[in-house]
């Protein structure tokens, strides 16, 4: 039954999801081709406009996956999303993995046209597309680069689940009246207790990324706080710190944890249609 509804969601989305898509990616494209041809003047805004265009690529996605579960678990579509016989965990959980992988998509055709922008500037300044793409890559540390890819991996997730959980807490009965308000507010609350936790747990978990020195990219068993305490008081003479705490994503995942949680359990045991 999961992958029958994973299927139905595939099929309601698919034509928005690419007709939005496709739209970006063919401005993405014309945009590369005044910059890769170095047109005057539209070739350095077309290069720009590539790179907003292909950036919002994912948070467009997001928000009519967004759109989608609100409108078939809890608007006009409720009731019949609401009659098939599978229990609500279940639906939860389906719908979370259909958002999760286009989600997922979306941001790899965000990497891959960010790339294409890359190239279209290496070939508007005379340069090798695979020697400028390999020098830009040798500049950043493997290690590096794989954190920075996991950590916005799990923010993509972090926010596929902790969106439709706050949709579906807000869904409850006691929170009927504000109708779609609710899940808004409710984010709103979430961005504030995520942001203050968030920041306190980059000072004082224990875990971080050096960002300077000869083993920067290493992780060691320290937090911001130090780094930060020297900012404050004046003690560094460097303006980037010299630590970048990881507390924070701690942070999302045990709220993407209890959002599953949450969420699984709202939609098992209090929905309530309007």
């Amino acid at each position: 039954m999961i992958g029958t509804i994973f299927a139905q969601d595939f099929r309601a989305t698919r034509k928005t999801l690419a007709t939005t898509v496709g739209i970006l990616l063919i401005v993405t494209a014309v945009s590369l081709v005044l910059a890769a041809l170095n047109v005057p003047v539209l070739g350095g805004f077309g290069l720009v406009l590539a790179i907003i265009a292909s950036i919002l690529i994912t948070p467009i996605v997001l928000g009519l996956l967004a759109e989608n579960y609100w409108r078939t678990m809890y608007g006009r579509e409720g009731y019949f999303t609401m009659a098939l016989p599978v229990g609500g965990r279940a639906l939860f959980a389906a719908k979370v993995l259909y958002g999760a992988t286009m989600a997922v998509a979306a941001l790899a055709m965000t990497a891959v046209a960010l790339v294409a922008c890359a190239a279209a500037l290496a070939i508007s300044t005379d340069q090798g597309v695979v020697e400028f793409l390999r020098a830009g890559f040798d500049e950043i540390d493997a290690a590096m680069f794989w954190l920075i890819a996991g950590s916005i991996l799990l923010q993509i997730l972090y926010l596929v689940v902790v969106g439709a959980g706050l949709m579906s807490v807000g869904a409850r009965a006691r929170f009927n009246h504000l109708g779609f308000g609710a899940p808004v507010i409710g984010a709103v609350l979430m961005y504030v207790v995520v942001t203050v936790t968030g920041f306190a747990a980059m000072l004082f978990v224990p875990l971080g990324v050096r960002l300077t020195g000869p083993d920067t990219g290493t992780l060691v068993a320290e937090g911001m706080f130090r780094t930060f305490a020297d900012e404050v008081t004046g003690r560094t003479s460097t303006d980037a710190p010299e630590v970048f705490g990881l507390g924070i994503l701690l942070v999302s995942v045990i709220a993407t944890c209890v959002f599953a949680w949450w969420g699984a359990r709202s939609v098992a045991r209090h929905t309530s249609l309007r």
